[in-house]
């Protein structure tokens, strides 16, 4: 038999989980539909029931202190530990929103254009996008589903490959019939380099690799027009300004239009994909398998 141990109240646990997530006492108030003052109360109780400090309050902002840093994760996972002993006795009916997370060039380049599909095939299920370029935490955040470029090793995470990415030259096909035309690599010495550095900087895009690999010298690969941001270089490209060195997935709609085509078929090698990620009991969730399954049905070439 497990020794008994008092426990807090879970209204005043509860309270300091939210609080915590949002770091917001109004936030965590609306959440539970109490009144700030009484969330406050509930943090205060459980403060004095432990005997430590969990928040530090400066004016308007609060802040975790280190035992509030220490106790967090132990609440969510305890929390999540009766969230999956209770689901499989819940009506398995969609919760009407899912929260996915993913960098912003991703969202505003491949999957924001495809929600119009989603919506069509899912009308009472509303999506919600949270753009960051960190893995944040699913059940501190309140994410559902994130799609992220690695090597799909993410520790006790569900994870499902989306598509392979690809590091790829890209220019309007107007360069193809222009007085010094585009035929062979060497011909680039003649057109401007378009220059995008990825904000992660996990994909190498560098022209120097690039010539490199193509076997090509006499190119100075430190000239050209250089963006951080990888909407505006293609739109560079688009125009004929140049030849751009980027991601295909950031392309993929201009390549379907041909508004820009791939002059040469030479890759700088990447090990890196787009994946699928979320907690394993996530999957459990019928709007989230039914999510994950749209994501794979749009990312096959035929879509």
């Amino acid at each position: 038999m497990s020794e008994f141990i008092r426990l807090p109240p879970l209204n005043a646990l509860r309270g300091f989980e939210a609080v915590a997530r949002h770091m917001s006492f109004g936030r965590a108030a609306e959440e539970l539909r109490v009144t700030p003052a009484a969330v406050s109360q509930q943090i205060k109780n459980l403060e004095e029931f432990l005997g430590v400090q969990l928040f530090r309050r400066q004016g308007r902002r609060i802040q975790l202190t280190e035992t509030g840093r220490q106790v967090l994760p132990g609440i969510e996972k305890g929390f999540g530990n009766l969230a999956d002993a209770v689901r499989p006795y819940l009506n398995p009916v969609p919760t009407g929103n899912i929260s996915c997370s993913t960098v912003a060039a991703f969202a505003a380049r491949w999957l924001v254009p495809r929600l119009q599909s989603w919506t069509a095939e899912h009308p009472n299920i509303d999506v919600r996008i949270s753009a960051s370029d960190e893995l944040v935490g699913f059940k501190r955040k309140g994410i559902d589903v994130a799609i992220r470029l690695g090597t799909g090793e993410w520790d006790d995470l569900y994870t499902e490959l989306l598509f392979q990415e690809e590091v790829i030259p890209l220019c309007s096909s107007d360069l193809l019939d222009v007085e010094l035309p585009l035929r062979v690599p060497s011909d680039l010495r003649h057109h401007q380099l378009i220059h995008f550095t990825p904000p992660s900087g996990q994909l190498n895009t560098k022209w120097s690799d690039w010539v490199k690999l193509a076997g090509v010298s006499d190119i100075d690969t430190t000239r050209g027009i250089f963006f951080n941001e990888g909407t505006m270089a293609l739109n560079a490209a688009t125009r004929g300004q140049g030849v751009v060195l980027a991601p295909r997935i950031l392309a993929t709609d201009e390549l379907l239009a041909g508004t820009l085509i791939i002059p040469f078929e030479i890759k700088l090698p990447t090990s890196l994909a787009w994946y699928i990620v979320m907690p394993e009991n996530n999957m459990t969730r019928p709007e989230v398998v039914a999510f994950r399954d749209w994501l794979l049905k749009e990312s096959r070439p035929d879509s």
